[in-house]
């Protein structure tokens, strides 16, 4: 089921439009939080907290990501110079694989370091390191095939959709 509602989201709205990116990102998160929750999880959804998207009762937080191509960015810096260069503990959604990478997992297996790559206003995860956890049978990643054919995507705007609610919702009022 959270594979199918993920695809809905990025079949109908994608991120090809640069104003749906945070709805669609945010829209992944908290799937990802009714998924952990209804797994019997505990959990805190954080959408507005720096760095972390949820809190797991009696393990930890977490940033939760989506990278379909290229570097997987980890934060922007709004504008300023990024000076933060450290990863954040990360459930990395890809269309073909979902990977839990914590500072603790990966500490034996590679050097986090030199995959990350400050862009100057932001942090990004260097997708190299994602064939080098497969050749090294990293224990926390799992197949998570989305089927996303980016080219049949409706890119409806998230905006309209949250317009019609919220015109549906006023209009209630009267």
């Amino acid at each position: 089921i959270i594979k199918n509602k993920i695809k809905y989201l990025l079949d109908e709205f994608g991120t090809k439009e640069p104003c749906n990116r945070f709805d669609v990102g945010n829209s992944i998160e908290f799937i990802i939080g009714d998924f952990l929750t209804n797994s019997g999880l505990i959990i805190t959804q954080l959408p507005n907290a720096k760095r972390i998207d949820l809190s797991i009762h009696n393990y930890g937080k977490l940033s939760i990501k989506y990278s379909s191509v290229g570097d997987i960015t980890l934060h922007n810096s709004n504008g300023c110079m990024n000076k933060d260069e450290s990863l954040t503990d990360l459930l990395l959604l890809t269309t073909e694989k979902l990977y839990l990478i914590t500072n603790n997992s990966i500490d034996d297996i590679i050097d986090i370091k030199s995959y990350l790559k400050n862009t100057g206003d932001g942090l990004k995860l260097k997708r190299t390191i994602l064939k080098i956890l497969e050749k090294k049978n990293y224990p926390y990643m799992m197949n998570f095939k989305l089927n996303i054919d980016k080219k049949n995507c409706k890119n409806r705007l998230c905006s309209k959709l949250f317009y019609d609610k919220f015109k549906e919702e006023y209009n209630s009022l009267k």
